[in-house]
């Protein structure tokens, strides 16, 4: 995976000077949609203890597209960047758990959000497919 990362360049963003070239800057962080703001270690933190998982948690994200749920209402953003874990199964398949946005989004009661959700679904199950996963059927799990 370490490869297929791209770290948020916060320095590029701030020194970006207007909107437009943020959204210039994050097109070339986030070539398939999605940035990585930050990298932990489970397996690390839980050494020694009776766990045997191998797991790393990241969250991942876009603030460009974030912000267009932010302007409706900020409080989107407990659940933007997304929270992410890619862990090994005891089978020693590779797995990626995530809640799925359009679900988390659809919760705010506004469309305008509920549809960056759909988007930000969308965009999680290409980025799957890229990776070389299954991507499930969410327009089934969709709410409404």
């Amino acid at each position: 995976m370490g490869r297929r990362e791209h770290p948020h360049d916060l320095e590029a963003c701030s020194s970006a000077g207007s909107w437009a070239a943020v959204l210039a800057a994050v097109e070339v962080q986030a070539p398939n949609g999605f940035m990585r703001y930050y990298r932990g270690d489970v397996t690390s933190v839980v050494a020694g203890s009776p766990s045997r998982w191998k797991a790393t948690q990241y969250l991942m994200g876009n603030h460009t597209i974030a912000e267009t749920m932010f302007r409706h209402d900020p409080s989107v953003m407990v659940y933007a960047p997304l929270r992410t874990l890619i862990y090994e199964d005891p089978a020693g398949r590779t797995r990626l758990a995530v809640d799925q946005p359009s679900l988390q989004f659809a919760s705010f009661g506004d469309p305008r959000i509920a549809e960056v959700g759909v988007r930000l679904d969308a965009l999680l199950s290409r980025l799957i497919a890229l990776l070389g996963g299954e991507p499930p059927e969410l327009a089934a799990l969709r709410p409404g």
